[in-house]
């Protein structure tokens, strides 16, 4: 996301027509696409000219299914995953991304919280990498886990950027893609993340309106419960009957909150 330089826009683009990745996705940017990406993509023209731009992350990821993210830094929570490229690689199928940070700070905890699992690349003196160097290895080690291959019969994969402000997606447009989620079974099919946000979403309103934790607390509480539900890979009907059970929950609750109906009395019960 939110990528400073225009250069790098092009050396990414470069790092993924090497191993079969056309679909690189901007999130809100601080550059243009200008001479200097296109100096430093050397045939991967195409890559550049299929650009999709857009000005949020959750935009980004609204129709994928899982999304790794990259960064060096550690995190606390220990129920979130930590892999390196290779081990990501394998996950790699179709409807998923990965994303990279700004080349000045990275993800953001935020950020790296709307993903399932976080990628970190072994380094030895150094862990910051230049953004089109860190596509480059996740490209590479997705390339030799098989992935053109499966972009050929019908896969793909989503890398997208937080580094450069950006975002990629790999195979969708190549050949690749998954099911119309509007004409598949939602019994079969993986909940998309913009179905699973907007449960979390809906998770955090309902703990906040049954007094299950406050405010201060919110934030921490949700993400132990998307930990357990991002790592259940919850199809589209099950998350559809959670949110139904969420929504019967707070009726519920209202109902209680308002106290017993009132006993209707009889007109000859002589009050």
């Amino acid at each position: 996301m939110r990528t400073k330089e225009s250069a790098n826009i092009g050396a990414a683009a470069r790092a993924m027509f090497n191993f079969g990745l056309h679909d690189l996705w901007l999130v809100a940017p601080r550059c243009r696409v200008d001479h200097r990406s296109y100096d430093l993509a050397t045939h991967a023209e195409p890559v550049l000219k299929g650009i999709t731009q857009v000005d949020t992350l959750d935009e980004a990821l609204a129709d994928v299914t899982v999304a790794f993210g990259t960064s060096a830094r550690p995190r606390k929570a220990e129920n979130y995953r930590v892999v390196s490229p290779r081990a990501a690689a394998t996950q790699l199928g179709a409807a998923a991304a990965v994303v990279f940070g700004p080349e000045d700070h990275g993800l953001a905890n935020e950020e790296l919280t709307r993903c399932q699992a976080q990628i970190v690349i072994p380094t030895v003196d150094f862990a910051s990498l230049n953004l089109a160097q860190a596509v480059l290895v996740v490209a590479y080690e997705y390339a030799q886990a098989g992935g053109r291959a499966g972009e050929q019969a019908g896969g793909g994969s989503r890398v997208g950027e937080q580094a450069g402000g950006g975002g990629v997606r790999a195979g969708e447009r190549a050949g690749g893609g998954h099911a119309d989620p509007g004409h598949a079974d939602p019994r079969h099919v993986s909940a998309s993340r913009d179905q699973l946000e907007r449960f979390y979403a809906q998770l955090e309103e309902t703990m906040l309106r049954i007094g299950y934790t406050d405010e201060r607390r919110a934030a921490g509480m949700l993400r132990v419960y998307r930990g357990l539900v991002d790592r259940a890979e919850p199809t589209a009907h099950e998350v559809a009957a959670f949110r139904g059970l969420l929504s019967q929950t707070v009726w519920a609750a209202g109902q209680a909150a308002a106290g017993p109906a009132p006993t209707p009395r009889s007109e000859d019960d002589g009050s």
